[in-house]
């Protein structure tokens, strides 16, 4: 993978095309926003070149948050990657995290695979999961969008949401 760094205007960066995170919580955000305008941004984000423009990799939340803080220009590091390794980049930053809820790995995973389930094994072997893990994510999908509320706020444990979810009546 060919990389550099660089400054780059905001205004020529756009979001991912396909984003890891359904939602930026804003208290949080805000709060990241703050330490920018302390700090400045103490890491760059990862960036794709897409046509004149640039598209992020890694780093959705601070490039937003740099938004947000009035920075007009930011460190990148650009990488020449096609759409695979974006998705590997995308799911190593983000998967190991702690603040990725089940519902939103499930909603990446359920994009990549799609409706070809024989993709399981390549994207777990991709992510370093076993095919029961990106299987069992990818069955919250099934589930009624008030069980995967519940999820997602936290209401409900991940091992509660795929035993209601399974009950038919």
């Amino acid at each position: 993978m060919e990389q550099s760094v660089r400054q780059l205007s905001l205004e020529d960066i756009d979001d991912p095309s396909q984003p890891m995170r359904t939602g930026l919580e804003q208290d949080a955000l805000t709060e990241l926003a703050n330490s920018i305008r302390q700090v400045g941004l103490i890491n760059p984000i990862t960036v794709r070149p897409k046509g004149d423009r640039f598209e992020v990799v890694a780093g959705h939340r601070r490039f937003r948050a740099c938004a947000q803080a009035g920075v007009f220009r930011i460190p990148c590091v650009v990488a020449e990657i096609n759409d695979d390794q974006v998705f590997d980049l995308m799911a190593h930053e983000n998967l190991n995290r702690l603040d990725i809820d089940p519902v939103e790995e499930a909603l990446f995973l359920g994009r990549l695979v799609g409706e070809d389930q024989s993709k399981v094994p390549e994207v777990a072997r991709r992510l370093n999961r076993s095919s029961t893990w990106v299987e069992d994510r990818l069955e919250l999908l099934l589930f009624s969008d008030a069980l995967l509320a519940a999820l997602k706020q936290g209401k409900v444990k991940l091992g509660v949401a795929q035993w209601s979810g399974r009950i038919d009546d």
